[in-house]
C-alpha cells in the first residue's frame, strides 16, 4: 500500500536523497512534485463523497490521500502551465494553486508529518525561537529587533560598536530577472544609517568572536553534529555561506546537556527534524543562534557520512506503518 508521500518541487535534491533511501528499503512511495499540478499531475477532492485523490499521468498512478499514514514535507513549489496569460490572471492561478494544497495539507492532518506546514510556520520565526532557547537555557546572543533608530543606536554602541545585521525571516530577494540573497554581515551605524532603520525594522546582534560555526541536525531522537571550519578566511568568517570555495567539516561529539536542549527545542516546537545553527566562541561554549524547521542537510550526509536520509526514511517508516 502507498502510504508515504513526498511533498517538494521536481528540482529538489534534497528529496532525491529520500527517495533513493526508501527505494533501498524496497518501501512504497509517492513525490508529489507540486510543480507538476496542472501538467502531468491533476487533483481532485469530493468534499460530500470523502475521496481525495491525486492523478499522475506521467507515472500512471491515482494516490488516495486517506492511505498516506506519513509525510515528508520539503519544498513545494507553484508554475502555471497556461500561455498566454495575462500577470492578473497568472497571480490569480498561482494563488488558487496555493490555496488547492493547503487543502490537501489539511486533508493530510492526521498523518504523520516531517515537518507540518503549521509547525515550520510557527517555528520559523526567529524571536520565538530565541525565546524558547533561552528559557530551555541555551547561551543566545545580545539580539534587538527594532525600526527605532535611538534603539538601534543604543544597542550598537552598547555592544562596542561590534554588531552584525540579519534577515528576520528568509534573505532571499525575489525578482523577475535575476535573484540575490541578504547574508549576515557586520554592521556599521553612524547617526545618518540610523536613521534608515525607521523605514524597516532590523534585527541586529552582538558580533561575537567565534572558532566555529556548528550544525545539529535532529531527526526524531537522533542528533548529528557537524563543526564548519569558517574562520580559514574573512570572507567565511561572519557567514560561512559566503566562502567562495567548500569549507571542512569535521564530525563534533555534542555535550550531553547541549544534546538535551536541541531535543527540547524541537520538542516544543513540535518539530521531528530541525537543522539548528550554533557558534563555538573563544571559550568553547555553544552559542544558539537559529533553528530551520526545514533545512538543508544532504550536503552535510554527503561530506561527513551521516546517515541522515535512513534516520528520516526510518522514522517515515515507522510512523506509516502504525
Amino acid at each position: 500500500m502507498m502510504s508515504i508521500l513526498i511533498i517538494t518541487n521536481k528540482n529538489d535534491i534534497t528529496s532525491d536523497f529520500i527517495v533513493q533511501a526508501l527505494s533501498n528499503k524496497d518501501v512504497p512511495f509517492y513525490r508529489l512534485n507540486t510543480d507538476e499540478i496542472g501538467n502531468s499531475i491533476q487533483l481532485s477532492f469530493n468534499i460530500k463523497d470523502n475521496q481525495f485523490f491525486i492523478f499522475d499521468s506521467k507515472k500512471d498512478v491515482s494516490i488516495d490521500l486517506l492511505r498516506i499514514r506519513a509525510v515528508y514535507f520539503r519544498r513545494p513549489e507553484i508554475i502555471v502551465h497556461s500561455q498566454g496569460l495575462s500577470s492578473g490572471e497568472i497571480n490569480f492561478i498561482k494563488s488558487e494553486l496555493w490555496f488547492t494544497l493547503e487543502a490537501l495539507y489539511k486533508i493530510l492532518n492526521k498523518a504523520f508529518w516531517i515537518n507540518t506546514v503549521d509547525d515550520i510556520r510557527r517555528a520559523e520565526n526567529k524571536v520565538y525561537q530565541l525565546l524558547l532557547a533561552q528559557e530551555i537555557g541555551f547561551d543566545i546572543p545580545n539580539t534587538i529587533l527594532t525600526n527605532k533608530p535611538e534603539s538601534a543606536k543604543k544597542f550598537y554602541d552598547s555592544n562596542d560598536a561590534k554588531c552584525i545585521i540579519k534577515p528576520i525571516k528568509s534573505g532571499l530577494i525575489a525578482a523577475e530577472i535575476e535573484e540575490g540573497v541578504i547574508f549576515t554581515s557586520e554592521l556599521e551605524l553612524d547617526e545618518s544609517k540610523a536613521e534608515r532603520v525607521a523605514q524597516c525594522p532590523v534585527y541586529l546582534q552582538n558580533l561575537i568572536t567565534k572558532t566555529a560555526d556548528l550544525r545539529i541536525t535532529v531527526v526524531g531522537n537522533k542528533i548529528f553534529g557537524a563543526l564548519i571550519h569558517s574562520q580559514v578566511g574573512e570572507e567565511s568568517s561572519v557567514d560561512w555561506r559566503r566562502a567562495s570555495h567548500p569549507l571542512k567539516h569535521s564530525v563534533i561529539d555534542i555535550p550531553e546537556d547541549i544534546k538535551q536542549k536541541c531535543l527540547a527545542l524541537t520538542k516544543k516546537l513540535n518539530l521531528n527534524f530541525g537543522a539548528i545553527d550554533f557558534i563555538l566562541d573563544q571559550n568553547q561554549e555553544y552559542v544558539f543562534l537559529e533553528i530551520n524547521p526545514n533545512g538543508q542537510w544532504a550536503w552535510i550526509e554527503r561530506q561527513l557520512n551521516f546517515n541522515i536520509s535512513d534516520e528520516i526514511t526510518s522514522l517515515l517508516v515507522e510512523e506509516s506503518r502504525l
